[in-house]
């Protein structure tokens, strides 16, 4: 190689190094905690544009720009989507499983994960929970991580409201429905979802968390 090919690979490597910034800026990814298995899968699809423009002396910088403007435009779409329907999220990202409720292991939840009663054991340890009889409820969360919570502790609050639609699934899950919420949420003086953007059930109680204007 010539002083003249290190120089493009140098240039290839700077555009990459911005774009990369702007897409995971564009997209609302900047940390890898915020991160579901199909941003996780999108970053690796990232990485392999990435890749090819480098090593592949037949690509330009310009096809490099259009595929990735095209591929930015695909997660964009798929993170508003995400954030409109409740029906788009559930396919995107998936809904959380619960592998335990009441003390009891759901089976059929095992089974469709393919997780084995060890392997969950294990998720509990690293937790610092040592014994699978000590739980109350374990919900498997689309990201992959475990939220437990052990008997004798109030159960976790869930999200009954977002972004002005009520989540029918987790209502369901909850043994309430529609008509519930909305005559919870008449008692506080909501007469409509309008202006609401996340109301949550903690406790046998609704919370309407309010939320701060975009200017």
């Amino acid at each position: 190689m010539n002083y003249y090919d290190f120089l493009v690979i140098a240039l290839k490597l700077l555009v990459v190094f911005i774009c990369i910034i702007l897409f995971l800026k564009i997209t609302g990814k900047t940390s890898l905690a915020q991160m579901s298995s199909i941003d996780f899968i999108g970053n690796m699809i990232l990485g392999g544009i990435a890749g090819g423009i480098i090593y592949n002396p037949k690509l330009t910088v310009l096809d490099f720009l259009v595929v990735i403007v095209m591929w930015t435009i695909i997660m964009y779409t798929s993170n508003y989507l995400k954030q409109k329907s409740q029906n788009a999220k559930a396919f995107i990202v998936g809904n959380p499983i619960i592998l335990m409720d009441n003390g009891k292991l759901k089976l059929s939840a095992f089974a469709t994960i393919n997780m084995d009663i060890s392997s969950f054991a294990v998720l509990l340890r690293m937790k610092n929970i040592f014994t699978i009889n000590a739980v109350d409820k374990a919900i498997l969360e689309p990201n992959g991580q475990l939220t437990v919570v052990k008997k004798g502790d109030k159960d976790i609050s869930v999200i009954v409201l977002e972004n002005e639609k009520p989540i029918a699934d987790v209502l369901e899950s909850l043994g309430k429905d529609e008509d519930w919420l909305k005559a919870g949420l008449a008692e506080q003086g909501y007469h409509s979802y309008e202006g609401l953007y996340c109301v949550e059930y903690y406790d046998q109680h609704l919370f309407v968390i309010p939320g701060e204007s975009v200017n």
